[in-house]
């Protein structure tokens, strides 16, 4: 089993993508974060940032001579979380497999039927069925968790609470990497899925477009609790969020306040504020960093590029 569990931003940006000169150190792509775990490739969103990430793994790809597996989990299918999805070239490549988990949706029957009806005509020429690789598509909730199993490409998801599954449980010597997920219901209109990522003794927590609740989201506390990283919405500043008529609560995002609140409450090591309003420019972002760390000392603002290993 590869001891590797590393994280690299490829998108941190929320609602719309930015670019321009005021935006170079933060970047302007939204959500999308690779995971590179156990050997294997978990992407945590979709955004304009996957675009990119697309290309480095054919890059890859065409150097080494293997095919790409990639494992989605989507936290929601809200425009700037998936808008990467018909750009990601290893689409096209007919000897790359993609697994892509997400919520389902009450406008769909499906989260295989929400992404066929977003990737295909007319809003996209490419239609799924027409792209080369092979995918496998599951609807994820927070009774579910998914299994990577030494020496097996393909994820086992169960529910650890129901008595059928729990018979088909693998044995713990033979997991090397689970995921766990929590549904929030603080994100409209459908709410968002939160992801943990545990390998090797470490903790990943992916908690974007999410917002506190009054006492903290206990809930949420308890996932993160003992993380390693925590990777938390940070979108608005105070003022912001409390302006007034233009006030930006119950939008389904969170304050620096919010966010270094409960990572000192679940006792992370460390915080990466995510999802950055697309109207916060560098320099502001050094100035909402430095609140940050005022509150959490390990804080980080994510940075389109960052690298970091758990």
């Amino acid at each position: 089993m590869s001891s590797e569990f590393r994280l690299e931003i490829y998108g941190c940006r929320g609602s719309t993508p930015v670019s321009g000169e005021r935006y170079t150190r933060y970047g302007g792509a939204t959500s999308c974060v690779r995971v590179t775990v156990a050997g294997r490739e978990i992407i945590l969103d979709a955004g304009s940032g996957l675009a990119l990430l697309g290309r480095h793994l054919v890059k890859r790809r065409l150097r080494d001579g293997q095919p790409v597996h990639a494992y989605f989990f989507l936290s929601h299918v809200h425009l700037d979380h998936i808008t990467g999805l018909p750009y990601f070239a290893p689409n096209y490549f007919e000897d790359a497999t993609i697994w892509m988990m997400g919520p389902r949706n009450m406008r769909f029957p499906s989260f295989e039927a929400t992404i066929d009806n977003f990737m295909a005509p007319p809003f996209f020429p490419v239609p799924r069925y027409e792209m080369g690789a092979e995918f496998h598509f599951s609807d994820i909730c927070e009774a579910d968790t998914v299994f990577f199993l030494r020496d097996q490409r393909a994820p086992i998801q169960l529910r650890a609470g129901h008595p059928r599954h729990q018979a088909a449980m693998p044995p713990a010597a033979s997991v090397e990497t689970r995921v766990e997920c929590l549904r929030g219901y603080n994100h409209p209109k459908s709410g968002v899925n939160i992801y943990k990522i545990v390998s090797g003794g470490k903790t990943l927590v992916y908690a974007t477009d999410t917002e506190g609740f009054v006492h903290g989201d206990r809930r949420l506390i308890e996932f993160a609790r003992g993380a390693d990283v925590l990777i938390h919405d940070a979108m608005y500043s105070e003022e912001r969020y409390t302006a007034g008529r233009a006030a930006t609560q119950g939008f389904g995002h969170s304050t620096i306040q919010i966010a270094t609140d409960l990572a000192n409450a679940a006792g992370v090591g460390k915080l990466l504020l995510f999802h950055h309003d697309p109207a916060n420019d560098d320099d502001t972002l050094d100035q909402l960093e430095a609140r940050g760390k005022a509150r959490f000392a390990e804080t980080q603002m994510a940075r389109q590029g960052m690298v970091l290993d758990i």
